[in-house]
């Protein structure tokens, strides 16, 4: 091979790597915006479902976003974790005999956005152009 294909492979592996890299960093952007849309929709979703006595069960939920790397993570958290716990899973009341019912607000709401999940983020990586 000359010169001149040698130039002209690097320049071809150049224009691929930045394709490559372009189309990577649009995929990442597709994702990312997916999950944060995921997060905030089990979030209404679970306050909408919330216990209302005061109101303070459905204002305590709230969305922790983690990236590192290429990891991306959106935590849905409520701020009194206690509750939660013991609404979701019902507890012994005063008496020590009788049982409160266990709500299940929780993990209905995030059992039906986690299951829709991987076809949304293939819906969005299929967008991608």
């Amino acid at each position: 091979m000359g010169l001149w294909d040698d130039l002209n492979a690097e320049y071809l592996d150049e224009m691929i790597g930045s394709v490559l890299e372009s189309y990577a960093d649009e995929v990442m952007n597709a994702v990312n915006q997916t999950t944060d849309q995921a997060a905030k929709e089990l979030r209404s979703a679970i306050a909408k479902d919330a216990p209302v006595e005061t109101g303070k069960q459905k204002r305590s939920w709230k969305i922790t976003k983690e990236r590192k790397g290429l990891e991306n993570m959106a935590i849905v958290h409520s701020t009194d974790y206690r509750k939660v716990h013991l609404l979701e899973n019902g507890h012994l009341t005063r008496d020590g005999v009788t049982r409160t019912k266990a709500l299940n607000y929780v993990g209905k709401n995030a059992d039906k956005v986690l299951s829709e999940f991987p076809d949304r983020i293939a819906e969005a990586v299929r967008a991608v152009s």
